[in-house]
């Protein structure tokens, strides 16, 4: 299907969601890899002109790692990572409107190296709090593996 309108790719555009597997690295000596499985949607936004390229959900795997031998000294780690509607990226409605390959556009934006910097990005900006509560830090993370899942 062709979109001539902005109405009309808002009202009829479909894109399912897609689902990953993720194993990331933080680089802290008290942690080993990490799961997650995270969910992207495409969604139009008519306000704006584009589709969001969105993480809808990512939930890491119970992180535990004490204070001791942290590298931030006092700071010890007992969360999970939960990053919800974060944008991606976006695609001008020009770039999709009037174009027969527009799915190939989209699929452009959610392969795996580009989920991979994009999501890093996103787990690096992630700010995870102390034992407390009372201080947020942030951790540099690393995705190692992206798995595309059914």
């Amino acid at each position: 299907m062709v979109y001539n309108s902005a109405a009309e790719l808002c009202e009829g555009f479909g894109y399912p969601p897609v689902h990953v597997k993720l194993t990331i690295e933080i680089i802290d000596k008290r942690l080993g890899p990490v799961k997650a499985e995270a969910e992207v949607a495409i969604k139009p936004v008519k306000a704006k002109g584009y589709l969001e390229v969105l993480v809808e959900e990512l939930e890491s795997e119970h992180i535990f790692a004490d204070e001791n031998g942290s590298i931030y000294g006092s700071f010890g780690i007992d969360q999970s990572i939960q990053i919800y509607d974060e944008v991606l990226t976006t695609i001008p409605f020009e770039e999709i409107m009037g174009n027969e390959n527009w799915k190939e556009r989209v699929e452009e934006s959610i392969t795996a190296d580009k989920l991979k910097e994009r999501l890093g990005k996103s787990l690096n900006d992630y700010q995870f709090s102390d034992l407390s509560g009372k201080y947020k830090f942030r951790k540099r993370c690393k995705i190692t593996e992206l798995q595309f899942i059914d």
